[in-house]
């Protein structure tokens, strides 16, 4: 009777846990769900806004889908060279910067590893010193005039090129690499640079692949650094443009270029709001970075968990 009786709430305690597991998961799906939509909203609703007419955006009813759709503001954004040229400069700032950050960073966390490089305490310190104090705005912009920086594209790169995180998740990677591939690689006569790129590298793939994503993203989001070293129109970075058209008195018009007079008839005429331009931009300033993310996601969440395991 006492072993039937145990049993008995043996099972009830299970169906207890099992039942507070599924309230528990029931309760984190709607908490999920509520947390996503309030971040996919936001984006809907510029997609929505900037496919729907003046009135209805006049109107304020526009909110999750389009109300008398017009491409309008998309024929305009694509139809002026702006665009183009500011793509074409953000993707050489973002593959320039990308490729150099990356470079920086793996030579420097190999070089680390290296028991017999005499500087590696020296280097490690100057590194972490990085991670808690930086030269500040000022000087970094004094610093990059002086070099004759100004408007090129090494102003855009040079200064964040090596991040002192990366370094370490780098290295903390080379170290799990067995040493006794080093040791035959050298034994059959290969230096250093061709144990790095014919051994480490490929093993790396998933950390250049994370890393190489927020390189690309972070630059391509970015408008701060060009704000203070591109002053050129011609080669400012889509952000700039945006940034421009967005919270500048007359920079819709300034930043469409010749379109501009088209834009300020059609906004006249009543059949254009400047929300269709300027939502369409954000569409297509955000709309890349969204295509390549998915085919880089299997990479990007080994890298993340190379650079939590490893240590």
């Amino acid at each position: 009777m006492a072993m039937a009786t145990a049993k008995k709430e043996k099972v009830n305690t299970k169906n207890k846990i099992y039942i507070g597991s599924r309230a528990f998961d029931v309760a984190l799906i709607i908490f999920m769900v509520a947390l996503s939509i309030v971040f996919i909203y936001p984006f809907i609703n510029i997609i929505a806004i900037s496919l729907s007419s003046n009135s209805m955006i006049g109107s304020g009813a526009v909110t999750w889908y389009p109300k008398e759709i017009t491409t309008k503001g998309y024929e305009i954004v694509f139809g002026t060279s702006t665009l183009y040229r500011a793509y074409a400069h953000t993707l050489l700032y973002c593959v320039g910067f990308t490729l150099v950050n990356l470079s920086c960073t793996s030579m420097i966390a190999y070089s680390l590893t290296q028991s017999e490089f005499v500087l590696r305490k020296p280097v490690t310190i100057i590194l972490l010193v990085t991670m808690f104090f930086s030269g500040g705005t000022v000087p970094t912009y004094l610093l990059v005039r002086s070099l004759g920086l100004l408007d090129t594209i090494w102003a855009m790169i040079l200064p964040n090129a090596v991040a002192a995180y990366n370094v370490f998740v780098y290295r903390a990677f080379y170290k799990g690499i067995s040493i006794e591939l080093r040791e035959a690689a050298r034994i059959d006569g290969a230096g250093e640079f061709r144990i790095l790129f014919g051994i480490y590298y490929p093993l790396c793939k998933p950390l250049f692949a994370t890393f190489g994503l927020f390189s690309m993203v972070g630059m391509w989001n970015s408008f701060y650094d060009a704000l203070l070293y591109i002053k050129d129109f011609n080669k400012q970075p889509i952000q700039l443009i945006l940034r421009q058209m967005l919270f500048k008195v007359g920079g819709l018009s300034s930043a469409m270029g010749a379109a501009g007079n088209e834009i300020g008839s059609g906004v006249q005429s009543g059949a254009l709001n400047p929300k269709n331009v300027q939502y369409a931009t954000i569409v297509a300033t955000i709309a890349p970075i969204m295509i390549i993310y998915p085919f880089l996601q299997k990479y990007f969440t080994q890298g993340m968990q190379v650079g939590a395991v490893k240590g």
